[in-house]
């Protein structure tokens, strides 16, 4: 059911030591709401806070939209209409010239480019043991990293890879901050930058807020617990965030805070649930009928909705005014020490309020702890009704603190006077503006400027014969003269005396244009010299006579100047993510929020998040690193190129340098690799020169040894060439020994046997003699006996052959 006060018109805030009960009434919370109304003023009241700043805030983005109001400039240009002196006649141009858009795409992507992102570190002492215990681990698998290589290539099965450590303790320490965590601070990590991205936050709402530091000077955040989506982080538009005074640019001592909203009452039918009856859905309708563009004459009409079997109302599109408030309160909470009757003491919870007994048998000891919460809820602007009020839950604390909470909203702004914050755009649209009448009063020197004309001397031009034409007059003479270039006239007066031509041509000029300009330049000049933003920050005019280190001072400076936006905007993104830790810590473990962030991570990831639910255990601090800007990248990469060049490190290292994020720990790194290549190279050279040393000695030896080996060799051969020459010598000798005892034996033969032979043929001879001497007698006495018996007619006549041999037995 609604509320509806008594006291419409209070504009004191209640009793902040109210009991807890009393701050839980619905009366309580409507009152805050009235009185932050009152303090702020009402929506429609321009003269308000509310208002005030509002308009501020709007008139910054109309310029830094370009789209400004041009009214100003018509009212400061009304003389140079002489009819009605609205300056509506004048053909100008009178769209504002987009300088300030730029300069705030300058300082908004410069912020943005450096892409900031989270560094959680557990600071307790139970977070620091476990680091330092995971340092000394790591410190002794660098010493021991040697073994380990030759243990796994012994075959051992090792749980730590040896070319997974650092070589040198030098190079462990450079990891030391992002990669020696606690399980928790991984699991936190891990979940961190996943609720950042499923908000879109980089992307979306941290844009949207530098804008706004930038343009308002103010950027807000607002963080929900929501049961369905997780934790959420909104964008929030500082024209329509109210909070209680402060002069801190980072709103650390905010009492209460809140932002008005617009929606319709078709939607507060849908988020309130049954805090509202119809009539009150009515009286609210009636209370904005002809407010905010409502139709009044739609405010009867009702119908049935088939589809959804309800009514529809023709007030369901009214659209209202929603204040969504929240404000810090203290809390008193009693416990009391009890000793019993066996002399035990007991630790008892006795609510909000306590009184000690003045007669108790045992003793007793009361403890008061004051816890601060936060309440909150929805006001409807300009109404009696309040719905969604209560103590807020799941609020983020400090685990080792409890006693402390704030509010669900980060604020950030450049600075803060008289709760209004000044931007970069608020101080030069002052110097936009005379910038935008320079360039209309250029564009009226422009539209008056006389086009080409001529100076004609009417008397110079009267009677002009043409023979048999006749005589032209001296606008018929102007004519021919436009359009043929041909000029007659008479050389001499009347009076017989010579005169000038009497056309001359008259050539235009646009009157102070170089003023105007060297004016126009004057203000953006004056722009820049508002903002910081240089020619060498936005690289529009480059210089190239201008020396490197002069760049560099330009661009440093432009740096300085929008340091307080730079910082503002990370103190912002330092809040939301210190918000988001300390949600997680709140996470129910039996929570969908919390299964979703563990299923979120993967299977892979799981053993990492079993340390989830020890989260609460730790106090987080956060750092916001940013990534290193276009100059200490290219800076960096100089280097590595030159390194890489000298071959003072390898591929491999350029690659894990260009990998971090941080310029100093990559500086680091490059010098520790570098430094190891250049020991490595230096070993190398020196194994080499000990491998040349030991080359060139079992070279030398080698050649002394062949050396030696040809002496040997050749003292053999020459040997053996003695000995076969000997050995030849002698067998020669012998040989010689032998052919002549051979030769003596042959001629003593010879010599024996010429005569031998020659006693033998004397003999063979006479026993030849003595054998044919006894054949022929024998044939002799054969034939004779034959010649007998012949004659004796015992056989025939001899033969030839006989006879013959008979002759030849007788010779």
């Amino acid at each position: 059911m609604s509320y509806s006060s008594t006291n419409k018109k209070s504009s004191t805030f209640p009793d902040p030591l109210a009991p807890a009960s009393e701050k839980l009434d619905k009366s309580y919370g409507l009152k805050y709401a009235k009185a932050i109304e009152a303090n702020w003023g009402k929506i429609d009241d321009e003269s308000g806070t509310y208002q005030k700043r509002r308009r501020e805030f709007e008139r910054n983005r109309d310029y830094a939209n370009g789209t400004q109001d041009t009214t100003i400039y018509k009212q400061i240009l009304n003389s140079l209409d002489p009819n009605n002196g609205d300056g509506t006649l004048l053909n100008l141009d009178w769209a504002p010239v987009p300088i300030i858009p730029k300069f705030v795409k300058i300082v908004v992507n410069k912020i943005l480019s450096s892409d900031p992102y989270p560094n959680l570190q557990a600071i307790d002492p139970i977070s620091s043991s476990e680091k330092d215990a995971k340092k000394r681990k790591l410190q002794m698998q660098v010493r021991n990293k040697d073994m380990y290589a030759q243990m796994k290539q012994s075959g051992i099965q090792m749980s730590t890879d040896a070319s997974e450590i650092p070589d040198t303790l030098e190079e462990a320490e450079i990891f030391l901050e992002t990669n020696v965590k606690t399980d928790a601070e991984v699991a936190a990590q891990i979940a961190t930058n996943m609720t950042l991205s499923w908000n879109d936050f980089n992307d979306s709402t941290f844009r949207r807020c530098v804008n706004d530091l930038v343009t308002l000077g103010m950027s807000v955040v607002k963080r929900e617990n929501d049961p369905n989506y997780g934790i959420t982080t909104n964008y929030v538009d500082p024209c329509d965030f109210v909070h209680s005074y402060t002069e801190d640019p980072n709103f650390k001592d905010l009492v209460y805070a809140g932002h008005v909203k617009t929606i319709t009452i078709e939607e507060l039918k849908r988020t309130s649930g049954d805090d509202f009856t119809e009539e009150e859905f009515e009286k609210i309708a009636k209370s904005v009928a002809g407010k905010f563009n409502n139709d009044s004459s739609v405010f009867g009409r009702k119908y049935h909705d088939d589809k959804r079997d309800r009514m529809k109302y023709g007030y369901d599109e009214y659209r209202i005014q929603v204040l969504d408030f929240e404000f810090l309160s203290v809390d008193c909470m009693y416990f009391e020490d009890k000793e019993n009757r066996f002399g035990n003491t007991n630790f008892f919870y006795k609510g909000e309020e306590y009184s000690e007994p003045k007669s108790s048998v045992y003793e007793r000891k009361a403890h008061k702890m004051e816890n601060a919460t936060v309440y909150g809820g929805k006001y409807i602007v300009g109404t009696d009704y309040i719905y969604g009020y209560g103590m807020k839950t799941n609020i983020p604390k400090n685990i080792h603190d409890l006693s402390k909470a704030r509010l669900s909203y980060s604020i950030a702004a450049t600075n803060m006077r008289r709760m209004m914050p000044k931007s970069i755009v608020g101080s030069i649209t002052g110097f936009a503006d005379q910038l935008q009448l320079t360039h209309l009063k250029i564009q009226q020197a422009v539209a008056k400027a006389k086009p080409d004309g001529l100076i004609v001397d009417i008397e110079g031009l009267d009677n002009v014969q043409l023979g048999r034409g006749g005589e032209l007059q001296p606008l018929e003479i102007q004519d021919i003269y436009e359009q043929t270039g041909v000029f007659y006239y008479r050389s001499k007066n009347p009076e017989g005396g010579f005169q000038n031509p009497p056309v001359r041509p008259l050539d235009n000029t646009i009157r102070n244009i170089n003023e105007l300009v060297a004016l126009y330049n004057h203000y953006l000049r004056m722009i820049r010299d508002a903002t910081g933003i240089n020619e060498a920050m936005d690289g529009t005019t480059p210089k190239s006579e201008d020396l490197v280190g002069v760049r560099e001072q330009a661009i440093a400076g432009g740096n300085n100047a929008i340091y307080d936006v730079t910082h503002a905007s990370m103190m912002l993104f330092k809040r939301v993510v210190e918000d988001i830790v300390k949600c997680l810590q709140i996470l129910p473990p039996e929570s969908a929020i919390y299964k979703a962030y563990e299923n979120a991570v993967g299977a892979t990831n799981m053993g990492v998040l079993s340390s989830f639910s020890e989260i609460p255990m730790y106090n987080f601090g956060v750092m916001v690193r940013k990534q290193m800007d276009d100059k200490d990248r290219a800076y960096l990469e100089q280097n590595i190129q030159v390194a890489l060049s000298q071959r003072e490190i390898d591929i491999e290292d350029a690659v894990a340098i260009r990998q971090l994020r941080d310029v100093d720990q990559a500086e680091r790194l490059l010098i520790v690799r570098r430094k190891k290549r250049i020991k490595q190279q230096m070993e190398q050279a020196q194994a080499n020169s000990q491998a040349q040393a030991q080359a060139n000695i079992q070279t030398a030896q080698a050649a002394a040894q062949v050396k030696a080996q040809e002496i040997q060799l050749k003292g053999q051969i020459d040997m053996r060439m003695l000995e076969m020459k000997a050995q030849f010598e002698a067998q020669r000798m012998q040989m010689e020994h032998e052919m002549r005892r051979e030769v003596e034996m042959i001629r003593a033969q010879a010599t024996l046997g010429f005569r031998t032979e020659d006693q033998e043929f004397k003999e063979k001879l006479e026993v030849l003699k003595e054998d044919r001497k006894d054949d022929r007698l024998d044939k002799q006495a054969s034939k004779q006996s034959k010649l007998i018996s012949q004659r004796k007619g015992q056989r025939g006549e001899l033969e030839e052959s006989e006879s013959t041999n008979v002759n030849d037995l007788l010779q």
